[in-house]
């Protein structure tokens, strides 16, 4: 397994956890479904931590703890799994057994997300694409001005809708010039201009920041765009 894009050659997993899919909470009343919330999902796992002494082993066990002790959400990967990552994070003690030259690790992570690989598609003009997974996702852009525009407009939403509040829709004010750099990045609602802060050109009247559908998406827009999105899944 990788965790935070690290692999300890010493890291054997001899037993997982595998739920199907996170847990759900249902707010209900009158025999009417009100809320759906998914929970986070709890993957145990139990590790085998390879040394050659009791001393090695205790300095493995303090690398470890470095490595696993995130603050944040970090990406968990797993060998026979390598097209998925669960954005994961520790949760709890871990339980050890020492056995001579190697030891037992039992922990469990929180799985707050489960998504793809990265994935990135062209927008040219006006396109549509098939977006996969279960759920709707962020997403990030880059494009490259190729010539003076005034302004630029990012579009995307589900065939069939059209007002503001079912789309998403980029309308920025700035001179790009030929070289200009754009990156818009949903999560943070931050926009930069050649690596600098510009979120203030944002049209806020004629904007509306959504989350990337799933199914058959529409895509419209004033300059070639690449857009990344990671899948998400249940």
């Amino acid at each position: 397994m990788s965790f935070n894009d690290i692999h300890k050659p010493y890291v054997k997993i001899l037993e997982r956890g595998r739920p199907y899919w996170a847990p759900r909470s249902v707010e209900h009343r009158n025999r009417r479904v009100m809320k759906v919330t998914r929970e986070p999902k709890p993957l145990p796992l139990t590790l085998s931590i390879d040394g050659n002494s009791r001393s090695d082993l205790l300095e493995k066990a303090e690398e470890l703890a470095e490595w696993l002790n995130t603050d944040d959400v970090a990406p968990l990967i797993f060998d026979d799994q390598p097209n998925r990552i669960y954005w994961s994070i520790l949760d709890g003690a871990v339980d050890e057994e020492e056995i001579v030259s190697f030891s037992k690790a039992s922990l469990e992570f929180i799985c707050l997300d489960k998504t793809s690989m990265e994935r990135n598609i062209t927008i040219d003009n006006k396109t549509t694409k098939v977006i996969n997974g279960h759920e709707s996702t962020s997403w990030k852009t880059r494009t490259e001005f190729t010539e003076i525009q005034s302004g630029y407009e990012l579009q995307f939403n589900s065939p069939g809708k059209s007002g503001l509040r079912d789309i998403c829709k980029i309308k920025l004010n700035y001179e790009f010039i030929r070289g200009d750099v754009l990156e818009i990045d949903y999560s943070k609602r931050k926009i930069t201009v050649n690596g600098v802060d510009r979120s203030n050109i944002l049209v806020i009247l004629q904007s509306n920041y959504t989350e990337l559908p799933v199914g058959d998406v529409e895509f419209s827009v004033s300059e070639e765009t690449e857009l990344y999105y990671h899948e998400r899944y249940y």
